[in-house]
């Protein structure tokens, strides 16, 4: 059952949106990273090979890289569970982009922050995404907290 959220409510989990994907942040550079020295020594992981044992005879270097590398993708699939815990909709990881299902005037629309942001200061209809993004008004507030407290209630 989906849920449905005031901007009040979803600006609540802003702190811990931002912290996580602080740390996504971190972890992506130190994914590149990785991947370049994988790829130079003739071994740059893929969502196919990731999880594949390494040949006989490949350096400590690339073992230890590989590693690492797999505990960087598995730390950053923790963390992406850890935003859509709190309700959100990862969009995009490599912009810290995610959204807060809500509802203006009867319809679904997605309150809509990124990474950066200190606020959830826009929305969007579901069907244009990032693009579409409009400033949240003083009406857009009032009608989406009617909605979405009575949708709570409800369990809509």
């Amino acid at each position: 059952m989906a849920r449905y959220y005031d901007v009040e409510e979803a600006n609540a989990h802003v702190p811990e949106l931002a912290e996580i994907f602080g740390r996504v942040m971190q972890f992506r550079v130190q994914l590149k990273r990785l991947y370049q020295r994988l790829d130079a020594a003739g071994h740059a992981p893929s969502t196919d090979n990731v999880d594949e044992p390494l040949p006989s005879g490949v350096s400590a270097t690339v073992i230890r890289d590989r590693s690492v590398f797999r505990a960087l993708v598995e730390s950053v699939s923790d963390a992406l569970r850890e935003v859509e815990a709190l309700g959100a909709e990862v969009k995009d990881v490599e912009t810290g982009l995610c959204d807060f299902l809500a509802s203006r005037d009867g319809r679904d629309v997605l309150l809509c922050w990124k990474y950066g942001e200190a606020a959830i200061t826009h929305w969007h209809d579901l069907e244009t995404g990032f693009a579409g993004r409009r400033a949240i008004t003083d009406d857009d507030r009032r009608s989406i907290a009617t909605r979405g407290r009575a949708a709570a209630r409800s369990g809509v």
